[in-house]
């Protein structure tokens, strides 16, 4: 009697193991297969790729000007912040020695042209003096040779003369004035310093990686600290046929016009360098959004029939933040898993959390 009792306890005991046993690998089930995912919406936007850098604002055109001449300065025509003109009169030195040389050379080259001049108004008479057009032409030779030595000679003297004035080389602003009227300029040793402000150049170094990717004429965007969320706009102006391996890359300049003068020299920011971008807007998912197998296939997941399934697209531009999508998904959920690095796979049972 006893060993029948054990006996039917025991298939109890088993019985209900089997059964939660069933229970437990039921739910174990239909727990893996079910998996908590978003909806996400292919939108149009426009999709570009960058080549992004931190650097510095400099000045686009920037000269330290001095006189090519030693002497005593007698005119400074500018102050700190003038704003001046290409070829403007900035300063000059006593040059009273020098114009006097200027003079005398004037003076010896005119009497040069005088001397031909009066020989070739007596034509008829010169050339019955010397026998024939011939010899004529021989004399009248050696009257424009004189002339043309006389007249280099004059403008050598002239070009020495031009070592004792500073002019702007180009329009700009005088950042800076070294000396003062009175003292003694020499030669080489800066005296006025000035600048193109009007516009600037964000210079950044690139590695050989991103500078490949980057071409002269580029669209390029900056954000400056001084101005947080503020973009001005520019191109690359300027690229290197080598790298400065005094800064470990490729010196890559975008120029910028410097409405209302806001862009000060020296300032620092980030630089969006647009390498590609579509014609306009365009079907796109973020970047993240899309998947891809062993074979670098693009695919997304879909919702379809109570079920989870891989959805092959072509996709165009792959941007920073978004890819072109070129499928036409309409109609298709598209989901994604709702949880950062949660796996899902195809089959199984979808829990939409928007």
């Amino acid at each position: 009697m006893k060993k029948t009792n054990l006996s039917k306890i025991i298939k109890e005991i088993v019985l209900i193991i089997i059964i939660a046993l069933g229970i437990f690998f039921y739910f174990k089930r239909k727990t893996s297969i079910t998996a908590a995912v978003r909806k996400v919406q292919v939108q149009n936007r426009e999709v570009s790729r960058t080549v992004s850098a931190s650097g510095v604002v400099k000045p686009k055109d920037y000269a330290d000007l001095s006189f090519l001449a030693n002497g005593n300065i007698v005119k400074i025509n500018v102050e700190e912040n003038d704003v001046v003109k290409k070829g403007q009169l900035l300063a000059y030195l006593d040059a009273s020695y020098q114009k006097g040389i200027v003079q005398s050379y004037k003076d010896a080259r005119d009497i040069k042209m005088r001397e031909r001049d009066i020989f070739v108004k007596d034509k008829p008479k010169n050339e019955k003096l010397l026998g024939g057009e011939t010899l004529y032409e021989m004399r009248l030779r050696g009257y424009n040779e004189a002339v043309s030595q006389a007249e280099a000679s004059y403008q050598a003297q002239l070009a020495i003369l031009s070592n004792y004035y500073i002019y702007a080389p180009f329009d700009g602003t005088i950042i800076s004035v070294q000396k003062k009227e009175g003292e003694t300029a020499i030669a080489g040793s800066p005296i006025i310093t000035m600048a193109n402000l009007d516009q600037v150049e964000f210079e950044v170094v690139l590695d050989q990686e991103d500078f490949g990717n980057v071409k002269e004429g580029m669209d390029a965007e900056i954000e400056l600290d001084a101005y947080e969320g503020k973009t001005f706009k520019g191109k690359v102006s300027s690229l290197p046929l080598y790298a400065d391996p005094t800064k470990g890359g490729f010196v890559v300049k975008s120029l910028f016009d410097n409405d209302k003068n806001l862009i000060k020299v020296g300032m620092t920011g980030e630089v969006n360098i647009i390498t590609d971008r579509t014609e306009g807007e365009v079907p796109s998912l973020i970047f993240n959004e899309i998947s891809y197998d062993e074979d670098s296939k693009p695919y997304v997941w879909i919702a379809e029939s109570g079920k989870i399934r891989k959805f092959p697209i072509e996709i165009g531009l792959e941007g920073d933040l978004y890819t072109e999508v070129k499928t036409d998904l309409t109609g298709k959920t598209v989901v994604v898993p709702a949880v950062e690095r949660v796996e899902v796979k195809e089959g199984f049972i979808p829990k939409i959390i928007n």
